[in-house]
């Protein structure tokens, strides 16, 4: 029986991980720069070609969505994150064979393994699934040891599939 009791403050930089976890696969981030580079490109052609101002319309509007696609995660972590100190501050969690148990000064909350749809590893993180919207995140600081590490890991995987 694996039984791990973590005690942990969710940092600003661990939820702005997660946010551009969530927020951007490598499928979007590739259909996003592909777009970029075909606006950009029409842009650039069609000055070269066609009227000027549709075209420096098109290499300014282009330019700013490349832009606001780099920035939307921190925009998306700041509402959250700072807009919600409590939900954030420190906690007990429990992770048993029966599933998570996490206590603060505001919530106590106990959701069964079956609840989850994945999990995913980042460098800092584990980010566990409810649905696409609703990530629990696990700093990797809050274990003691690599060997706990390693240990968690496998009862993620043998709970929740992971992706």
């Amino acid at each position: 029986m694996n039984i791990f009791q973590l005690r942990y403050k969710i940092t600003p930089a661990e939820h702005l991980e997660m946010v551009k976890v969530v927020r951007s696969t490598a499928a979007s981030r590739l259909l996003k720069i592909c777009l970029a580079i075909s606006g950009l490109s029409l842009g650039i052609l069609g000055y070269r070609y066609l009227d000027h101002s549709w075209s420096v319309l098109l290499i300014v509007l282009f330019a700013w969505l490349i832009i606001l696609q780099t920035l939307l995660p921190y925009f998306i972590h700041r509402r959250i994150y700072y807009r919600n100190p409590r939900i954030f501050g420190v906690r007990t969690v429990t992770f048993d064979d029966e599933g998570i148990k996490s206590d603060s000064d505001i919530a106590h909350v106990a959701i069964g393994w079956n609840s989850f749809e994945r999990f995913t590893e980042t460098k800092h993180l584990f980010l566990t699934y409810q649905s696409r919207d609703v990530v629990g995140i696990i700093p990797k600081r809050a274990f003691i040891t690599q060997s706990d590490i390693v240990q968690f890991r496998n009862l993620l995987a043998s709970k929740i599939r992971s992706q």
